[in-house]
């Protein structure tokens, strides 16, 4: 017969919670591996839904084949601030559409997150477009939303609104990405609330991919984008205004500038 001391049975109790630890830890990363997977191969399945060709996407409107569309948060005044694909890139015939669009709102400055200006002036048929008879800037800000060159595009791309009048335009390649992020920034500046800017940055995936409020798939790209990527360039959990105004000054966009920007805005 074994008899256990109270010392030894502290000790195999401590063996047992350490065993246990190390079990449920393995079980975790085995978790966040397999939802990592599961993320990838949803991303994958995503690709595979975008299409160039407009039959493809018959129950659209032609505005929402080419993901354009007017930005109607809090803080912002009607006919001020539109987003899209780009009305200069080719993809299918949406930059034509978007062009087109983009002229019937009478969009005064465009600003674009995908391209440098040199590369927008090398595009092919630029000289023909609306846009090329604009104020435009490329900020080329990079996929990377934390880093440097991302923070220094929009500090430019802020300055540069201030600068030239409205109607905007924010766009990139699809308008989903990078202008979805600088849209949120400036939505945010003027008082949007969370769900609101959320709302607004998931419609691009419901043109492009058929996704739907109130879906799994809905719940992982907001999880995975707007929610995430919003708090992390703002370098806040607190995604407000004022947030949004530190940020800027903190990355080099005057005070004047901001006040300007928000009051073109209203």
């Amino acid at each position: 017969m074994i008899i256990i001391t109270k010392r030894y049975g502290k000790f195999l109790i401590a063996i047992a919670i350490l065993i246990l630890a190390l079990s449920f830890s393995g079980i975790c990363e085995a978790a966040q591996s397999q939802q990592n997977f599961s993320q990838k191969d949803f991303y994958r399945s995503l690709s595979k839904r975008l299409s160039k060709n407009r039959a493809d996407y018959k129950n659209l409107s032609d505005a929402e084949f080419a993901n354009f569309r007017e930005v109607t948060t809090t803080g912002i005044g009607k006919g001020k601030l539109f987003r899209s694909s780009s009305p200069v890139k080719a993809w299918g015939n949406r930059e034509q559409i978007a062009d087109e669009l983009a002229k019937n709102a009478q969009i005064k400055t465009f600003i674009n997150t995908a391209d440098s200006d040199a590369k927008i002036l090398s595009l092919e048929n630029f000289s023909g477009t609306y846009y090329s008879t604009q104020n435009f800037i490329g900020l080329d800000t990079g996929l990377k939303f934390q880093s440097r060159k991302f923070r220094q595009a929009i500090a430019r791309g802020i300055s540069f609104m201030a600068a030239n009048d409205p109607p905007y335009l924010i766009h990139c390649d699809l308008g989903k990405d990078r202008a979805g992020i600088f849209c949120a920034i400036v939505e945010c500046l003027c008082g949007a609330s969370e769900l609101e800017i959320e709302a607004d940055y998931m419609i691009s995936f419901k043109n492009y991919f058929g996704i739907m409020p109130e879906t799994g798939e809905y719940e992982l790209v907001a999880n995975s984008e707007i929610r995430r990527f919003l708090p992390l360039v703002l370098a806040d959990k607190n995604t407000n205004s004022q947030t949004t105004k530190k940020f800027l000054l903190r990355i080099g966009v005057s005070e004047q500038e901001i006040a300007t920007l928000i009051q073109k805005l209203q």
